[in-house]
């Protein structure tokens, strides 16, 4: 009996080693040469990053050797189709969807709109029921006691709160028995690619969107940048605008206690790509631009030594709006929940091979799906100047 099980054992490693052979073969034929790793940052939002290299040894020459590997299917006769015995063709389609899965993390990552700079926290939704967000207000000063004098309860000075509630978003992707045959890796790469851009994209957009159309602040229903908020100006971006943006925010209080949060940076200047010489001109001049009298330059380097905190946004289509943002941490600006915690996007494969397209064309269909929502956690870290 134990000679059986140290005999099973043996072979269920055997055939891992092999799989995991084949997999990284079949990712060095699609020209991955890396792992893919996730980091997550303070603010818990997740980073796809570049791991150690892939262990040596060749790739697959097409994907129909890939497929033979796995199915023993020569000719690719029953591509999308599950067999009951020996290796089955689900076997290679799960090992396909690896591949891509890590051709769009690959993608995925090489995609920045800078969204670490301006999501503040992140959260995992555990459904698609709405998320009620509770803020307990600050409190007033400590009073100060006599001799022997009691304690009293501190007061709550009540709360405020914002709801919402995420969304699935996604899309299909075949592969095709022509496909495998051509051997048109480079189209499918293509294809992945591109919905890897997509998906960033539109995560970008829709946190954006709510700085670039001044959506509605849950808690009280006005626009984010508003002249009741005190953080809305309209002149046009110069070292003048950025200093009264910078008064503007110092100013801004703390619900309940009413102080002063005195925010002072470090900042992170966002424009459209027509301002960026500007931008960057302020950064990197001592003196204010265009002062005669060599007036010192308060944001001189303010943004950075080669202005790493000056981002030309390419969704921003206004030509003359900016914006100005405090990442100290002390206060919120968006915040993103992501269905479940997985915050990047991930191909699956999207039908089951007995039934549907698989069954009734040769062909494997994965679908790429990726689940969040965008909500402003608080306005009084940002300031948009909207020149009209």
């Amino acid at each position: 009996m134990r000679d059986a099980v140290a005999d099973y054992t043996s072979l269920v490693h055997d055939i891992e080693e092999r799989n995991q052979a084949r997999q990284i073969a079949l990712d060095k034929l699609f020209g991955l040469t890396h792992w893919t790793q996730v980091t997550t940052g303070r603010n818990g939002l997740q980073r796809v990053t570049q791991g150690s290299e892939l262990p040596p040894g060749p790739g697959f020459d097409s994907l129909a050797e890939a497929y033979e590997a796995w199915t023993g299917d020569l000719h690719v006769l029953k591509l999308g189709q599950r067999i009951t015995q020996g290796y089955s063709t689900f076997d290679f389609s799960k090992a396909l969807g690896n591949t891509l899965n890590n051709v769009l993390l690959k993608a995925y990552r090489e995609v920045d709109y800078r969204l670490q700079d301006i999501v503040t926290s992140t959260t995992v939704a555990p459904d698609f029921r709405g998320l009620e967000r509770t803020r307990i207000k600050a409190m007033g000063d400590l009073e100060e006691l006599g001799e022997d004098a009691p304690y009293e309860e501190v007061g709550n000075s009540g709360d405020e709160g914002y709801s919402f509630a995420v969304a699935t978003r996604g899309g299909f992707l075949t592969v095709t028995r022509h496909a495998v045959l051509a051997n048109n890796v480079q189209g499918i790469q293509r294809g992945v690619e591109q919905l890897a851009r997509a998906a960033a994209r539109t995560l970008a957009k829709r946190a954006w969107d709510k700085i670039i159309s001044n959506r509605a602040y849950g808690v009280d229903g006005l626009a984010m940048f508003h002249t009741d908020h005190g953080n809305l100006g309209a002149a046009a971006l110069s070292v003048a605008a950025l200093n009264a943006a910078r008064l503007a925010m110092f100013a801004q209080t703390e619900p309940g206690s009413d102080e002063r949060l005195g925010l002072s940076g470090p900042f992170f200047l966002v424009v459209p790509v027509e301002l960026e010489a500007t931008a960057r001109g302020i950064n990197s001049c001592m003196y204010v631009p265009g002062s005669e009298t060599f007036e010192a330059n308060p944001w001189y380097q303010r943004f950075g030594v080669g202005g790493e905190r000056i981002f030309a946004n390419s969704l921003f289509t206004d030509t003359d709006d900016w914006c100005l943002f405090d990442t100290s941490g002390k206060v919120g600006i968006l915040e993103i929940a992501f269905l479940l915690g997985k915050q990047n996007p991930v191909i699956q494969i999207g039908d089951d091979p007995r039934e549907g397209a698989t069954f009734s064309q040769d062909r494997i269909v994965y679908k790429i799906r990726h689940e969040y929502e965008v909500a402003i956690e608080d306005y009084r870290g940002a300031y948009k100047g909207v020149v009209t």
